[in-house]
């Protein structure tokens, strides 16, 4: 069986498009680290949220930025911003 040029290009193309998406990419919790302390640090102290899981702080993020949630200031995160400062948030101490 001969694999034809253009399936491969397609999976290839299908494996950078995740990747560039961030959706395999793992977030980057220092870059979160520095969005917190400017965005959040403020008015929220990372003890109340220290070790939730990511995907209900980021949750609760996309929320507050889409104003579904109350929130005292409006946000303008990203999903990779929002999936840094979850990562960040969750794995602090």
């Amino acid at each position: 069986m001969r694999i034809k040029p253009a399936a491969v290009a397609i999976a290839a193309g299908t494996a950078l498009g995740l990747l560039v998406s961030g959706t395999v990419l793992a977030a980057d919790a220092a870059a979160g680290k520095l969005l917190f302390d400017k965005i959040c640090a403020d008015c929220h102290e990372l003890k109340d949220h220290a070790g939730k899981p990511t995907a209900d702080l980021s949750k609760s993020l996309k929320q507050i930025v889409a104003r579904q949630k109350k929130h005292k200031k409006q946000l303008k995160l990203d999903d990779e911003q929002i999936a840094n400062v979850a990562e960040y948030m969750s794995t602090a101490k």
